[in-house]
């Protein structure tokens, strides 16, 4: 039986939140994106859907910018409970713009969570009538990645 990758299960919940809150307090954006971003994290952490221990595993197939690496840390936690989608990919996106990754290789990254997400993703989510609609966190991140960078 292949094991899955776990790189963050001697890590206790407390260690992992504050490590990625650090993180993101380091970043050079605004108070606003950091406060949606932590509370992204924070919901996260309050999910009943996932694991954070368990479940979140880095960049997957990549190698984490940081870590933990933040962008990452959202994504998968939108994705793994069903919240994937265009709006998951976009705050992914502009999570890894603030970390310092530069735009072409934010946009290759991007462009390949898209590609996974309706080749295959959604499908699963949808087979199994588990795709869930975006939360209020998400909705609010994303207006405000809208009207701040479009």
């Amino acid at each position: 039986m292949k094991k899955r990758l776990m790189p963050y299960q001697h890590w206790n919940r407390n260690e992992l939140r504050d490590t990625l809150e650090n993180h993101v307090e380091r970043f050079c954006v605004s108070e606003r994106f950091k406060s949606h971003w932590t509370k992204l994290i924070g919901d996260a952490f309050r999910s009943e859907h996932w694991n954070v221990l368990d479940d979140y595993n880095g960049c997957t197939m990549l190698q984490d910018h940081l870590h933990p690496d933040p962008a990452c840390f959202v994504h998968d936690f939108m994705w793994i409970t069903g919240h994937g989608g265009v709006v998951s990919d976009r705050i992914f996106y502009h999570c890894m713009i603030s970390e310092g990754m530069p735009p072409k290789k934010a946009w290759r990254r991007w462009f390949g969570v898209r590609v996974g997400w309706y080749c295959f993703f959604m499908w699963k989510y949808l087979s199994k009538r588990d795709l869930k609609p975006i939360t209020k966190t998400m909705a609010d991140f994303d207006k405000y990645l809208k009207n701040e960078f479009n």
